[in-house]
């Protein structure tokens, strides 16, 4: 394990922001993870997955640490699932064509996010009705402070829209190295949840039914959501982004009755999501697509020096791959208050800023 001092991550980023951090390793076993928790326990300390949802404002100023701790297995199993153990340095979109090839029923429709299995856990990820929450059944950490292992369920981690605990309260304090996660074995009664499942996203479905016949299996709905994804995302490949930049937003049926009024064949979807402010009554809330408020008020291809919009989606923030992160911060503030000036809507950051 090498660690390397004054280190440029703009290829570790998916911004491609030229920043620099004072202190990096990248670690491939719980034993390198500890050593170096312990021998830089005074430095701060930054967690990089795929840096797949990050935007990296200012230089690092302390140890960050790219977990690469890979690895994966079925722990058991029986006549309906089966729980697999994943390390946390797996990178998701492998991980999900995995349990696809293996007829495990639970992640087909969250293909092609990008980053780790620790990076969702903390992200909650969820793509055309499945959540990672729905699957998820134990997360194995290391307790940074205390020098422990501690296993977690998800209803420990304050799980809700795009949020949970380790985003928040428990940044940087405990690193995910492992995650069980129970799966549905494909069987004949799944058939009408794909066919339910799909349903509520014409797109999905429409794409579905353009090559695929029902049943349709596992591999059928995974390659529907790939199709879909490669038509309506930019590519990492050909610019800089972390695709979607804003969380669709939540409001209620109320608000949204009244943008439908301004915004017409404007589409609602249900709150999901675990712990969405307890104190609320979910069926009075809707989720609203942020990329159609940005569409409707022409930011679809839009563009400001090294930083803009992508012509696939207005959710989509893209750079030339030249752009500082304080660009990319400047440009998207602008993108908000366009929507709360126009709409009385307040957009969220779905991306993780590291100022």
């Amino acid at each position: 394990m090498e660690v390397k001092e004054n280190f440029s991550i703009k290829n570790l980023n998916t911004f491609c922001v030229d920043v620099k951090t004072k202190y990096f390793a990248q670690v491939e076993t719980i034993d390198e993870l500890k050593k170096i928790l312990k021998d830089y326990k005074d430095e701060k300390i930054f967690i990089l997955g795929g840096g797949s949802n990050t935007l990296f404002v200012n230089d690092w100023d302390g140890l960050m640490l790219r977990v690469d701790i890979k690895g994966k297995k079925v722990k058991k199993e029986d006549e309906k699932h089966v729980y697999v153990e994943c390390n946390s340095g797996e990178l998701w979109d492998d991980f999900v064509h995995w349990t696809v090839e293996n007829n495990y029923a639970g992640m087909e429709n969250m293909v092609m996010i990008p980053g780790t299995v620790g990076g969702g856990v903390a992200q909650n990820i969820a793509a055309y009705g499945q959540n990672i929450t729905d699957v998820l059944f134990e997360i194995e950490v290391w307790d940074i402070e205390n020098e422990k292992e501690r296993i977690l369920k998800p209803e420990d981690c304050n799980f809700a829209y795009r949020s949970s605990n380790f985003k928040h309260e428990w940044k940087n304090k405990y690193v995910i190295t492992k995650v069980i996660f129970k799966l549905k074995k494909e069987s004949k009664d799944l058939e009408l949840s794909y066919h339910e499942r799909a349903g509520r996203y014409g797109s999905l479905l429409e794409e579905l039914q353009t090559f695929a016949k029902e049943p349709y299996s596992l591999k059928d709905v995974a390659q529907a959501v790939k199709n879909q994804r490669e038509k309506r995302l930019p590519s990492v490949d050909t610019c800089g982004t972390c695709g979607s930049f804003f969380q669709n937003p939540v409001v209620s049926l109320e608000k949204f009755k009244e943008l439908e009024k301004k915004i017409p064949d404007l589409q609602s979807y249900p709150v999901e999501g675990l712990n969405y402010e307890k104190e609320k009554n979910q069926e009075e809330f809707v989720k609203i697509p942020a990329g159609r408020l940005l569409d409707e008020l022409g930011w679809k291809g839009s563009w400001d020096g090294n930083v803009g919009v992508s012509e696939k989606h207005a959710l989509c923030v893209v750079t030339d791959k030249k752009a500082k992160g304080e660009d990319v911060l400047e440009f998207t503030r602008k993108m908000k208050q366009s929507v709360k000036d126009n709409y009385e809507v307040e957009l969220v950051e779905e991306v993780n800023i590291v100022l």
